[in-house]
């Protein structure tokens, strides 16, 4: 009996992460990627509902490519914001059109839902693209809705298409999609997407350096760090590390010549020079290195160890251990209060949150903020602390002096990462499961947008962090 026992755990294991694999999109090979956007249909559309039935990419010699739709089903009450409609790997080359088949279209009127007429062949949209080797494009479509109701009988989906414009610098975000191999690249302001930024495997942790318009991207499937250049989104370098390494998680310097990256399967942690884009040193930490921390005035960087329990101490001007933290079980993740003299540390398997003054390297107190916590944020101007958990439903937020919960955001979905624009005063908010990316103002604590994501969102930074 135990043998059968060990035996199905084997084939469980075995396909689960078959499972696992699956999710995880290949590398791509002497191909592009297309990423199709529905623009908010208008509200003359409140009556309409219409079934798709299938999307292609048109060629320039004709030929329709097909797409992949992300939903079918099209409505006013599904489509008030800008969504994720469609995607698929493409041939390089010029394409001139977006053709779509409707299966149904029904307009509701004073005695019901009648069924309207719809073309037999796919209504080809004129949409002028290029896809380019191993790049992503971006096509938006927006339902011109007189010319698809000329009538109250017919409906036909004609869709205005454009190529959106990347946002200006200071508007910018990047999110990194881990199981896509994407970032997806938006204005924060308006939460539109911009461009989309094919990586490689397993982009995880992400860092900006506004003063030299870079992006730095953690490359977990690939032992490098990738470099993007901010003006034209643009892949431009790779910083190799060593093989095995798969980097999980980055922290940048404030004048931007440092960057350590916490590598979580050979248990170390890499000190990279920026300017010469290369590892000049390599320390031992502890067992499953998945997140680093970098203190406010970049002298120390903080090495979370998942699998030891602890946080090794890395002081970068002698390139060093400095010590070693002890923390409860799991450590994932952990901010600074706004003088940088205290550190908050929530952990995978407790449901208290350690607060460590860095004077004394002491615990003074614990939150008991319950199991499932996720996400961990800290306002650097109120000292409030936000906490979100990976079951969803509220954002906690806990006064600085008492330690205790005093107000929350609404969050509908599990949170795994948050952010704060401290020009926008928004929060940003990972929710992974749904695939969205939410900002919420906190003062007026109303959702001020909603962003589709790519497969496992993982880290986002933006201009003007707060």
């Amino acid at each position: 009996m135990l043998i059968r026992l060990i035996l199905f755990a084997a084939i469980c294991l075995v396909c689960g992460c078959m499972q696992t694999r699956q999710t995880v999109k290949p590398s791509l090979v002497s191909e592009g990627e297309l990423f199709l956007y529905i623009e908010p249909l208008p509200q003359d559309t409140a009556r309409l509902q219409f079934t798709i039935e299938s999307v292609s990419a048109v060629r320039e010699d004709g030929m329709e490519v097909p797409l992949k739709p992300k939903f079918v089903e099209l409505s006013l009450a599904e489509v008030q914001r800008q969504r994720l409609f469609a995607g698929g790997i493409l041939q390089p080359g010029r394409y001139k059109g977006i053709a779509i088949k409707l299966k149904n279209a029904l307009l509701t009127g004073e005695e019901g839902k009648g069924r309207l007429l719809v073309p037999e062949q796919s209504y080809e949209n004129s949409a002028l693209f290029s896809v380019a080797d191993g790049k992503a494009t971006v096509v938006t479509m927006g339902l011109n809705y007189r010319k698809a109701m000329a009538d109250e009988i017919t409906f036909s989906p004609v869709f205005t298409a454009t190529v959106p414009p990347a946002p200006l610098p200071e508007l910018t975000g990047y999110m990194t999609n881990h199981a896509d191999n994407t970032i997806t690249v938006f204005d924060k302001r308006s939460a539109r997407i911009g461009a989309m930024i094919e990586t490689g495997k397993g982009p995880s942790g992400i860092v900006l350096d506004q003063v030299r318009m870079l992006v730095y991207v953690a490359m977990t499937g690939e032992d490098t760090v990738g470099v993007i250049d901010v003006r034209d989104n643009s892949f431009i370098d790779r910083i190799r590390l060593t093989p095995g390494d798969a980097p999980r998680f980055l922290a940048i310097t404030p004048d931007a010549k440092l960057a350590v990256s916490a590598n979580s399967r050979s248990n170390t942690a890499s000190i990279i020079d920026l300017q010469s884009r290369v590892e000049v040193a390599r320390l031992p930490v502890g067992i499953g290195a998945e997140f680093v921390l970098m203190d406010r005035g970049g002298k120390r960087a903080y090495v979370f160890n998942r699998l030891s329990n602890s946080i090794t101490v890395i002081d970068l001007a002698t390139r060093i251990v400095a010590g070693t933290l002890q923390t409860e079980s799991g450590p994932l993740y952990g901010q600074f209060s706004r003088k940088g003299d205290r550190l908050f540390v929530y952990h995978e398997m407790s449901p208290n949150i350690l607060v460590i003054t860095l004077d004394g390297q002491a615990m003074t107190r614990r939150i008991n903020a319950a199991t499932g916590i996720r996400a961990l944020k800290i306002n650097a101007t109120t000292d409030q602390i936000y906490v979100g958990n990976s079951f969803g439903g509220v954002i906690d937020i806990y006064d600085p002096f008492t330690l205790m919960a005093v107000d929350f955001l609404n969050a509908d979905g599990g949170v795994g990462y948050m952010t704060i624009d401290g020009d926008e005063n928004n929060l940003l908010v990972i929710h992974p499961r749904n695939r969205l990316l939410r900002f919420v103002n906190l003062i007026g604590k109303k959702e001020r947008g909603l962003l589709d994501t790519g497969a496992e969102p993982y880290d986002v930074v933006i201009f003007g962090e707060r």
